[in-house]
């Protein structure tokens, strides 16, 4: 079944030249906003007002949906953490320190826990390095073939608790299954939520996160969708004990829930944010917002921020409905700035009141943002009226607003709050990493490396000081930018500079950030995508590994979203003064007759290949192939390996 392929809305939203009037340097620390002044953000005061407004919208075609009758609730799941409950080491790359993001591999104590087929596998790793790998247990998330959901993409646990996120087409719901780990590795279903929305699905995005003791989960809605009362279905929460059906539930919001549109939207979308707390009962404080399709999401460690469109009518901006058609030269295309208003919305983790405030500018994705230290910072392209050539530079700024700049008033930002940064041209890639932003790009849309004995490419990094982003550093690399991510304090870089392989190169984000070291894996191509496929692992000295599914195969090169071939593992020793040196690979084995079958979700959306360090070890999960290695004498040797499909697994499968 195919899913809607919502990538960094870059990819989406077109990119131009700058035209902007604004004074070079840094943001200004002065009010951030201009003399225009929209309205207060205001939510539906009852149904009627809700379904009036979206009457007033042109008509289309409306879906209908049987709503059930409302049912005694049955006993829901239980999601309260135990005290003592088992440690979760933080193993993912995660954007954010602290925000876990939902993904195929976790922890919870000794074992890891793998999401891969619309199943759990519990895999032992005993107390010490070395010791044999064992497989506790395997579940199926779903309960049988048929009442299965569609796609079972990620997971975040919480104590002992596994809470697996899919999207079930045939219920119209978001999915979350809580399974329970037992100290022996047993698997226990317990339970399920199913939340009314449409696909969540985004092929870099992450729909779940836990902050806390806090689960911040986002699912969009259409306003299409009509119960057979011809209202609109307001989506609901139901819940089911066990392996048992789940009831009519409650409605998750109503129309007091939902903050209004400041203008008028073409073809909105409500956009549900629920913060869920996990001690007690799943009692979500669920906002919703009308908005355009194109969104963003990011959260922090305080904060989740959802980007959309802005709506018409404001102030500051033009009917995007009546907007005109331009015509252009061979080879360009029209740019218009009035496809980069936005709406930015700041809903705080603690239940403080939603703030909101106009923008100017598209994000290429979730890691153009980042708050902390009571500001919020974003990259985001701003272009002017006009014909641009595709490969025309892509001039880009550097907002930065305090938090306090978030109120039920909406205010538009001005434009001394952007500061003017260093063009690129091509794909953009972006990461904020410390008290830097970096970015680059990659050489046009693609993730292909050049033919071999072709033309080498070279591209420039900008490292920028967020306390003073007049002060960019230019760093050239020998490749282009595929993949900019963290490694502690300074960042790791990969990309193609020929058709030879691919390049990992090691930017020191030091006073003056310079390229440190750059090494070339010979033939071997990047094969995964996710943030998640990157890892890295640094020892106070500076010394550590670097990992990254690769594979022999060129036309995997792509990083294709619904590639389900597994990878290989490959792995980068870095020594104390930054330099990058091949350590070899980790490989899963050719797939044998084992007997096991794939049943449900056998596309693998998330990838399936991830480097692991944890507790001073290191481990390989390639599909269904767990495997352990040790770095001696710089180079990666296999000390053990788990098969999640081999004999034990089929002897723990359980009986539906």
């Amino acid at each position: 079944m195919s899913r809607l392929l919502l990538s960094g809305v870059l990819g989406l939203a077109a990119l131009g030249g700058l035209g902007l009037a604004l004074r070079p340097g840094d943001a200004q620390s002065n009010p951030p906003f201009d003399q225009a002044q929209g309205p207060r953000l205001t939510r539906f005061a009852s149904a009627e007002q809700f379904e009036r407004y979206l009457r007033s919208r042109p008509r289309r075609e409306m879906r209908t949906f049987a709503v059930a009758e409302e049912a005694p609730a049955a006993a829901p799941p239980a999601l309260a953490v135990a005290d003592a409950a088992p440690a979760n080491p933080e193993i993912t790359n995660n954007q954010t320190i602290g925000v876990d993001e939902g993904g195929i591999v976790k922890q919870i104590g000794h074992y890891l826990v793998v999401l891969q087929d619309g199943r759990i596998f519990s895999a032992d790793l005993g107390m010490t390095p070395g010791a044999r790998l064992r497989l506790a247990d395997r579940i199926d998330v779903y309960r049988s073939r048929e009442q299965a959901a569609s796609w079972y993409d990620e997971m975040l646990v919480s104590g002992d608790r596994i809470m697996v996120t899919a999207y079930n087409y045939r219920e119209h719901a978001s999915e979350i299954t809580v399974i329970r780990l037992s100290p022996d590795g047993r698997l226990t279903r317990e339970g399920r939520f199913l939340l009314s929305s449409n696909d969540y699905y985004s092929t870099d995005n992450y729909a779940t996160r836990i902050v806390g003791d806090n689960l911040v989960f986002y699912a969009p809605q259409s306003l299409d969708e009509r119960g057979a009362d011809g209202r609109f279905a307001w989506p609901r929460l139901r819940r089911a004990d066990g392996d048992g059906e789940a009831n009519a539930g409650e409605a998750l919001i109503g129309p007091t829930d939902v903050i209004a549109p400041v203008g008028n939207v073409d073809d909105p979308v409500l956009h549900t944010l629920s913060i869920c707390p996990l001690r007690g009962r799943m009692d979500c404080r669920t906002t919703a917002f009308v908005g355009p399709a194109m969104r963003e999401l990011y959260v922090s460690p305080t904060d989740a921020f959802l980007w959309i469109g802005a709506p018409d009518g404001l102030p500051w901006s033009i009917d995007y409905a009546n907007r005109r058609r331009q015509s252009c030269a061979a080879g360009q295309e029209w740019q218009d700035p009035r496809g980069q208003d936005a709406m930015l919305y700041r809903l705080p983790l603690d239940g403080a009141p939603v703030g909101a405030v106009a923008v100017d500018g598209v994000p290429a994705d979730q890691f153009a943002f980042e708050s902390s230290g009571g500001h919020f910072r974003a990259l985001l392209s701003r272009t002017a009226a006009g014909c641009f050539k595709a490969d025309q530079l892509r001039p880009l700024n550097l907002l930065d607003i305090p938090l306090n700049a978030f109120s039920d008033r909406v205010r538009h930002i001005s434009g001394g709050s952007y500061a003017n940064l260093p063009p690129v041209a091509g794909e953009l890639e972006n990461r904020f990493i410390g008290a830097w932003l970096v970015y680059g790009s990659r050489a046009g849309e693609s993730d292909d490396p050049a033919s071999p004995g072709g033309t080498a490419r070279t591209s420039t990094l900008i490292a920028v000081p967020l306390a003073r982003p007049s002060g960019a550093s230019r760093v050239t690399v020998p490749h282009n930018a595929l993949r900019i991510e963290r490694a502690g304090n300074d960042a790791v870089v990969t990309g193609y500079g020929s058709g030879n392989g691919l390049s990992i190169s090691y930017l020191s984000l030091g006073r003056a950030p310079r390229l440190a070291s750059t090494t070339l894996l010979g033939g071997r191509f990047e094969s995964e995508g996710r943030s998640h496929a990157f890892n890295a692992w640094l020892r106070p000295d500076g010394s550590g590994l670097i990992g990254l599914p690769t594979t022999w195969r060129g036309e995997r090169s792509g990083r294709g979203w619904s590639d389900s071939e597994s990878s290989e593992l490959s792995f980068i020793a870095v020594s104390p003064d930054k330099r990058l040196s091949q350590a070899g690979e980790l490989s899963p084995r050719p797939r044998g007759q084992s007997g096991y079958a794939c049943e449900v979700s056998c596309i693998d959306w998330y990838g399936n290949s991830r480097p692991i360090f944890t507790g001073g070890r290191i481990f390989a999960l390639m599909g269904t192939d767990l495997v352990e290695g040790r770095l001696t004498g710089g180079r990666m040797g296999e000390i053990g390996r788990l098969d999640l499909t081999g004999g034990n697994a089929r002897a723990l499968a359980r009986a539906e």
